[in-house]
């Protein structure tokens, strides 16, 4: 049942996620490529992927598998990411710009694709 303490624990999570991106990109600072940015996108792929296979396989309760996406919704950031891009495009490096937005597509698919099997062949029955 969603009641007030469950959407308060969704604007925690969501909040730690968004703590825990601003801690990773405090210390990767970005230069001609954003480390700090690609690891919070992979690794919050790779998070909703896991979250998702061990939904899938009911090793995993919904409202647990919400706290975890709205962590993940936190630390991931797609609005960075097309600002990146475009100040790229702006300096007219349009093959850097299309790299980026192109490498954290990719990147992100595979790590959402291995969370979710990992998590099925780990959990599923």
């Amino acid at each position: 049942m969603i009641d007030v303490w469950w959407v308060l624990l969704q604007i925690l999570a969501g909040g730690l996620g968004a703590l825990a991106r601003f801690g990773v990109m405090v210390v990767i600072r970005p230069g001609v490529w954003s480390w700090g940015l690609f690891a919070v996108n992979g690794a919050g792929s790779l998070v909703v992927g896991a979250a998702a296979g061990a939904f899938a396989v009911n090793a995993l309760d919904w409202t647990i598998a919400s706290l975890i996406l709205a962590f993940a919704a936190g630390l991931t950031t797609f609005s960075t990411l097309t600002v990146t891009a475009a100040q790229h495009i702006e300096r007219r490096e349009i093959r850097i710009g299309a790299i980026v937005v192109t490498s954290h597509v990719f990147v992100g698919i595979v790590a959402a694709a291995l969370g979710y099997i990992s998590a099925i062949e780990m959990l599923g029955s």
